[in-house]
Order: C-alpha cells, then structure tokens, then sequence
C-alpha cells in the first residue's frame, strides 16, 4: 500500500509545475495531491451483492431482491458504495418488476472481534414496470438500513441488513404494490444477505 502511495504521489509532482503565476493555486493542487495520497493509503475496494426473498401466503405475495454492488473503504469507519439492483415483486396475481440504483455512505460505529455493525445513508431511485403495462413508473427513497458485517476470511465477508428509516414514496400507478411513507419498518421485506470480496 506504501508503494501505491509513493506511485501516486510521484505521478501528482508535475501537477506543482502548471504554468500559472498564481501560488494559491499551486498550493491548492499540492493539498489535493497529499489528501489523495492519505485517503489512498487507507482505502479497500470490495465487491459482492446481496439476495433476499420472501413470500407471504396470506396475501399471495412473492418478493425476490438481487443486488450487486461495488464500495470504497476510505477509513476504518467510513465507506461509499453502489448497489445496483433487480427486484421482483407478485401480488395476487400482478407482476412488477424494477431496477434501481442506490448509492450510500457507510458508517461502521461499533466492531466486536470479526462482527462490525452500521448503518447505511442511502438515496435510492428505481423505476418499475407491471407486467402488461404501457409504461413505467418510478419509486424514490431516501434513509438509513442498519446492518451487520462478519468477517470471515481476510478477503471475505458475510453481511446482512436489517431493515429500513426513512422515507418511501412512488408514482400512484404502483402504490398498491409497494410500501410507501416514513417510518421504521422492520420485516422480511428488508431483510437481505450478501457476501462482499475484500481487494
């Protein structure tokens, strides 16, 4: 990791030679450059996703969730991440399906041996379409998922949210389909398991 620091620090010397008269301005790209080079020293790259399903017999309700996602550690506590997902949804028979895009800022607050907990801030936008429909309509998030991460190899890690604060919202067109308002829900719905690859 030293190494890669050296490199990248060796790489932003010929950004202190812009031809400028402005010392300010020098000054300002070689703080960048040493920020650069600190954050590089401490971040992870990982790579996973997460599944989750659940049915309910009583409503004929089906629920299928597959997110892959990417995520840059840049301190023992902080992370920033993309999760792409595909969700499925049957409810009595209506079919929906969507993708939606969720980027989030990680914070780990307490660790335990190889178990960490945190707590996600997300904004998520997804659009969905039910099946035999014309066009498509849109759901929006914004809130925290609690989570828990163990880890089990040197590269390898099991991790699994737990539920949802915040605010959902949507187009009417899917409204009897999907959970919307604010408020802490804790079900199946928002449970999920995953596996991450630590680079």
């Amino acid at each position: 990791m030293l190494l890669k620091t050296f490199r990248f620090a060796v790489k932003a010397i010929p950004l202190l030679c812009l031809p400028t008269n402005n010392i300010t301005m020098k000054k300002l790209m070689l703080l960048f450059a040493f920020a650069a080079c600190a954050l590089a020293g401490n971040a992870q790259i990982y790579v996973g996703g997460e599944v989750g399903a659940w049915r309910d017999w009583n409503k004929n309700q089906t629920e299928i969730t597959l997110k892959p996602e990417v995520g840059y550690g840049l301190t023992d506590h902080w992370s920033i991440g993309l999760a792409l997902g595909y969700e499925h949804n049957y409810l009595d028979g209506i079919s929906l399906n969507g993708f939606n895009v969720n980027p989030y800022a990680r914070y780990t607050f307490a660790k335990f041996g190889p178990v960490s907990v945190f707590a996600d801030g997300e904004a998520g936008f997804g659009t969905y379409k039910v099946h035999g429909a014309d066009s498509s309509s849109n759901m929006w998030e914004v809130g925290v998922k609690p989570g828990v991460a163990v880890t089990l190899t040197k590269n390898l890690s099991f991790v699994t949210h737990l539920g949802f604060l915040g605010y959902r919202d949507c187009d009417d067109a899917i409204n009897d389909l999907v959970d919307t308002g604010f408020g802490f829900k804790f079900s199946g719905y928002d449970l999920t398991f995953g596996l991450y690859y630590n680079f």
